[in-house]
């Protein structure tokens, strides 16, 4: 894997790579996570057999840069990187396949622009960018760090008063990067399945209880949207991503449609075939 890097408008550094050649696809991570994994569980040696393949770092993950200023994440600026990455590499219009925080910015973007045919979101509610659980989470880590990371930089920081989850979470993560995308989610606008033009494949988990309980509530409204929803039975949110050989096909299928309709077939949100059909 080679890293390459565009610059964002806004003059950050975004690092990515590219594979294959054909139709582009561009892989978004999720949150906390970075470009690799979609090397690592196949997804790009698969892809890549027939399409450009680009997978990138979200600002504030992996190899690119890395502010800590929440007004530094917004929806916007975010959608700028991934255009400004497509522009790097001569692409003008492509595909999305987004795992979490990576669809939820990724759809913000195809609400927007375009230049996204097609998004595929992976493992998230819609409504609101964050539920009330998760926001409850940011807001505790953001009160529960910032005296730990104050002592630290003063030298004043007793180790022993850490515990072994939270000694090893300080060696391995960014944790003022951490605070600052988690905080700037609270604030990104809800996103309704009406407000995405292109077609998406919504693809949920039956063990995921955020996006499940999200799937129920929209199931109707759905008919009316160009989002298609399939739900893959016993697979909780991060599997959704794990287990390939369950998800990949399906989402290849979506992928393949071209320019040929997509049509939702009628059924309850549980039944996991609300999906692909053609006429």
């Amino acid at each position: 894997m080679t890293t390459i890097f565009a610059h964002s408008p806004d003059g950050l550094r975004i690092a990515y790579d590219r594979a294959g050649s054909g139709p582009a696809v561009l892989l978004l991570h999720g949150g906390g996570s970075n470009r690799e994994v979609w090397h690592e569980f196949g997804y790009v040696g698969r892809l890549s057999q027939d399409r450009t393949v680009i997978t990138l770092d979200l600002r504030g993950h992996g190899e690119s840069d890395l502010p800590t200023d929440p007004a530094e994440y917004t929806t916007d600026k975010m959608g700028g990187d991934i255009l400004a990455v497509a522009d790097a590499c001569g692409i003008e219009r492509f595909t999305i396949w987004g795992m979490s925080f990576g669809g939820k910015v990724g759809r913000y973007l195809a609400a927007q622009s375009d230049r996204v045919t097609k998004i595929i979101i992976m493992g998230i509610p819609f409504g609101p960018a964050v539920t009330a659980e998760m926001r409850q989470q940011i807001e505790a880590f953001c009160t529960h760090w910032p005296p730990i990371l104050a002592a630290q930089q003063e030298g004043t920081l007793d180790l022993d008063s850490l515990s072994e989850n939270e000694r090893e979470f300080m060696e391995s993560a960014n944790v003022p990067v951490i605070m600052a995308w988690g905080q700037a989610m609270i604030d990104w606008p809800p996103m309704e399945p009406a407000e995405l033009g292109c077609p998406a494949l919504w693809v949920v988990g039956s063990e995921d209880k955020a996006a499940m309980d999200s799937a129920r509530e929209y199931g109707d409204a759905l008919q009316d949207s160009s989002v298609q929803l399939h739900i893959v039975q016993g697979l909780d949110h991060q599997q959704v991503l794990t287990e390939i050989d369950q998800v990949f096909p399906t989402m290849l299928a979506f992928t393949e449609l071209g320019a040929r309709r997509v049509v939702p077939l009628r059924g309850r949100a549980g039944s996991g075939r609300r999906l692909l059909s053609t006429e």
